[in-house]
């Protein structure tokens, strides 16, 4: 009887340690048995999403055709349960590389990403020199209609495409090629940001070089209200980030540089709802230069909260004691943002979870001061890592990442061999009222003149952070005790965030200071 208890109990403590975690509504591991490195997600009007990125299996796993040589554009198309409806391998001879994808009003797609092929598999053009700009336009279903090789004599790496009021696209990219090709413009700085605005037939209208500082890499475009564009990259020696405004006449309306004595760069860049921006990326500075503060230990998410001139308005360093990532933001529907990274860092700093197995998947809500109000470790024991996500049309969210992982951790199945896309729909736990760690807790009195008493129940809360309406932190306490007294009477006159952790729980309340 004593075994039998002994073998239940086992077989309970692997259920558990490998039990699904409850945030996520579902998932699917997509691959075949080679290598697939997923780039982006996006969601569709008939309530699906595309996903995309690049492979070089043959068929095999999910994978319904063979590679046309080296790596291929793949993309499928899913329906809003997450299932496959139809997917492509789109490819030449060399190695080709699917950068982004949009679908257009009318219900077809348009592919952005590079290649260096001459005329071979799907393609029609030859190389123009090194990495062209690789454009193609498919149907509703996935049919090529249109493809166009646009490059110079360089390398040009696609990064971003966007659909324009007319019907037409911007696409934009990183360049080092001259006068030559496609490109009309002159390069100044050696590695430039090159910007081409398409008609919906893939014809070039009008280009732009921008020169970002010097060896500039686009993280991200965006097409802004007034018919312009933004743009956000890193510029290297230093290493800043760097943003510019350009108008609907292509004229520059501001640029923006920010950064500390370290390295950073930044991957996404997002529009607010308020007509600003958030810059998303990393960065390994202590505070200095336009850091506030220091990093938690190797690189941590630093994210930039920027007005409609550019102007910083919050900025947070969210990390633990290793290297910790992000790719995306999406700003939720009460005004806070949704980030997706990935992290190796185990508990400490900021991180309430260990990784099962470095680097997971974090993913972080923050509220619209660039606060933490929850936070999720996702892998399994395995490489996860690039997630990029989508806001879905249930109020929840779609990520898109790439994973090596078998069954293990929050993983429920096998890799296809290689690396996979692994695709989760996460629950929108937004907003302190959902999260049951956070109702316990009651704070006294409130308003205060010097003291808060916290009642946390049976809670140990290990540390406590104080911001301010701004979103700067203002007291950071590190305890370990039940219900502890803190001492505000420094703190002037004011409403303020308190933030708790206790363990990888995490709780958000606001008090005031008299």
């Amino acid at each position: 009887m004593k075994k039998t208890f002994t073998l239940l109990a086992l077989l309970l403590s692997v259920f558990s340690i490998y039990a699904q975690d409850p945030n996520i509504l579902w998932q699917r591991t997509i691959g075949g048995s080679e290598l697939e490195e997923p780039t982006f997600i996006s969601g569709t009007n008939d309530g699906g999403f595309i996903v995309g990125g690049f492979s070089e299996s043959d068929i095999s796993g999910e994978k319904t055709e063979n590679s046309r040589g080296g790596y291929d554009y793949w993309v499928l198309k899913f329906g809003s349960s997450g299932n496959i409806e139809w997917q492509k391998t789109i490819g030449s001879s060399q190695d080709d590389y699917l950068a982004d994808a949009k679908q257009t009003p009318e219900g077809d797609y348009i592919l952005l990403g590079g290649s260096d092929s001459d005329i071979s598999g799907d393609k029609t053009e030859n190389s123009l020199g090194y990495t062209d700009y690789w454009v193609i336009k498919l149907d509703s279903t996935g049919n090529i209609i249109w493809e166009n090789t646009i490059g110079g004599d360089g390398y040009d790496n696609a990064a971003e495409v966007q659909i324009t009021a007319d019907g037409g696209y911007i696409i934009g990219g990183t360049s080092e090629s001259g006068i030559s090709g496609d490109r009309t413009v002159f390069n100044s700085s050696g590695r430039d940001a090159w910007v081409l605005k398409l008609d919906e037939n893939g014809n070039i209208l009008w280009q732009r070089s921008h020169n970002l500082m010097d060896s500039f890499s686009m993280g991200s475009i965006k097409v802004t209200a007034d018919g312009g564009y933004i743009i956000g990259g890193t510029s290297r020696s230093p290493d800043f980030y760097s943003f510019m405004k350009v108008n609907a006449s292509g004229n520059n309306v501001w640029e923006k540089y920010y950064g500390a004595d370290g390295w950073q760069a930044l991957t996404n860049l997002i529009i607010t709802s308020d007509g600003g921006y958030l810059g998303v990326g990393f960065s390994d500075a202590d505070a200095s230069g336009d850091k506030t503060e220091d990093s938690q230990g190797g690189l941590d998410y630093w994210l930039l909260k920027l007005n409609s001139n550019g102007n910083i308005e919050w900025q947070n360093t969210i990390g633990g004691d290793s290297g910790d990532a992000p790719y995306t933001a999406t700003e939720t529907a009460d005004g806070g943002y949704f980030i997706t990274g990935y992290s190796y860092s185990n508990i400490s700093g900021d991180k309430t979870e260990n990784t099962f197995d470095s680097p997971d998947f974090w993913i972080i809500k923050l509220n619209s001061l660039g606060i933490i109000e929850w936070q999720n470790n996702i892998g399994g024991t395995n490489v996860d890592r690039l997630p990029n996500t989508v806001l879905y049309n249930d109020g929840n969210f779609i990520i898109c990442g790439q994973s090596a992982s078998n069954i293990s951790g929050d993983k429920t199945e096998n890799s296809r061999g290689g690396y996979d896309f692994w695709i989760i729909k996460h629950a929108a736990t937004l907003g302190l009222e959902e999260n049951p760690f956070a109702a316990a807790i009651n704070l006294h009195p409130n308003p205060t003149t010097n003291t808060l008493q916290l009642n946390t129940q049976d809670k140990i809360i290990n540390q406590i952070n104080i911001y301010s309406m701004t979103g700067s932190k203002v007291l950071q306490l590190d305890i370990n005790t039940v219900s502890p007294t803190v001492d505000v009477s420094s703190l002037a006159s004011g409403v303020y965030y308190i933030q708790l952790y206790s363990g990888k729980n995490v709780a958000l309340k606001k008090f005031v200071k008299e």
